[in-house]
C-alpha cells in the first residue's frame, strides 16, 4: 500500500473520531456531522484509485454516492 493512501486512511479515521466526539454535544452536532462526512470523502478518495472499475461499475458507484448523499443529508436535517 502506498504511504499516501495509508496516511489518508489515518486522517479519515481521525476525522471520524472527532466527528463522533462533536456529536455528543447538541451545539456542536452539526459540525460533527460535517467532520465525519469529510472523513468519509477522504476515505473514498483513498480507496477508489485502488479499485479497478468497468464503465458500468463507475456508474453504479456514482448512483450509490448520490443516493447515499441525499439520504444522509435528509437524515442530518431531520435530526
Amino acid at each position: 500500500m502506498n504511504i499516501a493512501i495509508a496516511l489518508a486512511y489515518l486522517l479519515a479515521a481521525v476525522f471520524f473520531i472527532f466527528g463522533l466526539i462533536q456529536l455528543s454535544s447538541p451545539p456542536r452536532a452539526r459540525y460533527g456531522n460535517f467532520t465525519a462526512a469529510a472523513g468519509m470523502v477522504i476515505a473514498l478518495g483513498a480507496t477508489i484509485p485502488l479499485l479497478h472499475f468497468t464503465g458500468a461499475g463507475i456508474t453504479i458507484i456514482a448512483i450509490g454516492v448520490v443516493i447515499g448523499t441525499l439520504i444522509g443529508t435528509f437524515g442530518a436535517r431531520v435530526v
